[in-house]
């Protein structure tokens, strides 16, 4: 396209209908979430995501605390940078695990994650967290089952919780009832689940008392439902991890394999990697149990930065920085009921302690593996990358094409480094006048993530007739040719 006003001689002009170029992003960067009471106010401000590129950087955080350790086991594994939030300390459990979870709408604590690339320009790609992320309740109630709203209630009525089974260590649950708005103003519309309880054995009955002084009111009823209530931090990285294309390594409880399998049912995240159990390290000289998530972060980040990239694997990989785990996994039998049941683990095979599984929690097979997850995250970004930059050029044939280009050649890119098996990109059949005019253009995509070799069946078979056959002709050549000589 040329200006086609006035010009007497020779105007030359750049053009702007340049192809994109793909490009990846940083895709080893590991957003730690912790404490460090006696960290440096000024480079580790609260509740503000700062990048530490290094050991030396990370000392201003001091020694007390979650923080530095975990980002010493991180850059010891192998790992490069991470970005750090530093959350308020707190000597009571509650107050600290609602620092470390934080508020949603404000972003602190893991939701600070969510402003992590807008203040320091890099996305990290796996969160970890200080915190009990194991835990869960047992036997609690998980929700409420209105069977009747009640009607002509004037304030919200008690709701009271009785029975629940006789088990010596059964807690009833706290429970709350909502009113509705509108023309349910004077009805219960829900009931909320203040604290859920535990160890119930069966369902508690609810009774409503109060409502309110109204001759014509109706009290609610309404059904308990009991089971496994699942860990708040899981909750929150369910829905912190796809907003930014991330995975969350999470610490499992840490008991039993069987505790850690149950506790996976309590998480179906696409985006979560269960580890259990956790790990010990010498301290001056004394065994002490750590955390495991910074280990894998730190392995997951050594594998991206070497020649296996983004779409190879934290599984099978040597770990540099334990001293033994806090239970012992048997291989082949421990650590296949754990990996089955999509909980990594570590064993001790081969030559020393290795990182062993890496499943998510998540029941759809096609997106069961961490690393398949992270290429087809890392290929959508940059797709998303390269098309920005086609956002708001003109409609016409040539930019259409470029489009179609600039896709199929990102394609070869990830297709040569061995990320994906191949893809390609084309017009999608839905484009039409009506959607074009709103400056609409639907393009279709497709591509494979490179999977792995988990299980490596090999068959032996025993073969005596050729090889004892083989045997005696060899050494019936060797007579012929001298090199043995026969006994008279």
């Amino acid at each position: 396209m040329v200006d086609l006003s006035y010009h007497h001689g020779v105007k030359l002009v750049e053009s702007a209908d340049t192809p994109a170029i793909a490009g990846v992003t940083r895709s080893g960067i590991t957003f730690v979430n912790g404490i460090a009471p006696d960290a440096d106010p000024a480079a580790f401000p609260l509740d503000y995501p700062t990048m530490v590129r290094s050991l030396t950087a990370a000392a201003a955080l001091g020694a007390a605390g979650t923080l530095l350790q975990d980002l010493t086991t991180i850059f010891d594994e192998g790992g490069s940078w991470c970005i750090v939030n530093r959350v308020p300390d707190s000597a009571d459990p509650a107050t600290l695990q609602n620092n470390l979870i934080g508020d949603p709408v404000a972003r602190t604590g893991i939701y600070s994650a969510l402003r992590a690339k807008a203040l320091t320009g890099y996305q990290p790609r796996v969160i970890i967290t200080a915190g009990d992320t194991g835990a869960w309740i047992e036997d609690g109630v998980v929700s409420v089952s209105l069977t009747s709203q009640g009607d002509n209630l004037t304030e919200a009525p008690v709701v009271t919780a009785t029975g629940g089974g006789n088990d010596p260590g059964k807690v009833l649950p706290t429970l709350e009832a909502v009113m509705g708005t509108g023309a349910d103003a004077d009805k219960v519309v829900s009931v909320k689940v203040v604290t859920p309880g535990k160890k119930m054995s069966q369902a508690p009955a609810l009774t409503f008392t109060g409502g309110g002084a109204d001759a014509g009111k109706v009290l609610p009823t309404a059904t308990a439902n009991v089971g496994d209530v699942a860990n708040p931090f899981v909750s929150a990285l369910n829905a912190i991890t796809p907003k930014i294309r991330a995975r969350a390594y999470i610490s499992g409880p840490n008991t039993t394999d069987a505790e850690a399998v149950r506790f996976r049912q309590t998480v179906n995240g696409g985006r979560i990697l269960i580890i259990d159990p956790k790990v010990i390290k010498n301290v001056n000289g004394v065994p002490v149990t750590k955390p495991v998530a910074a280990v894998f972060a730190g392995v997951r980040a050594r594998v991206v930065a070497s020649s296996e990239g983004f779409s190879g694997s934290v599984s099978n990989k040597i770990i540099r920085t334990i001293d033994g785990v806090a239970r012992t996994i048997s291989y082949p039998d421990d650590s296949n009921y754990l990996n089955e049941n999509q909980v990594a683990t570590i064993i001790n095979e081969r030559g020393g302690f290795r990182t062993w599984g890496s499943r998510l929690a998540i029941d759809d097979p096609l997106w069961q593996f961490d690393s398949v997850r992270a290429t087809a995250d890392m290929v959508n970004e940059a797709l998303e990358d390269l098309y920005f930059l086609h956002v708001d050029r003109k409609t016409r044939k040539g930019n259409f094409k470029m489009l179609i280009e600039d896709g199929n050649a990102a394609m070869r890119v990830f297709t040569n480094n061995e990320d994906i098996l191949g893809g390609s990109v084309w017009l999608s059949s839905q484009n039409d006048p009506t959607l074009m005019v709103n400056g609409k253009t639907l393009l279709g995509v497709e591509f494979e993530p490179v999977g792995l070799m988990e299980q490596i069946h090999i068959t032996t078979h025993r073969n005596p007739i050729v090889r004892y056959q083989l045997l005696i002709d060899e050494v019936n050549g060797a007579i012929e040719i001298g090199a043995l000589s026969v006994a008279a």
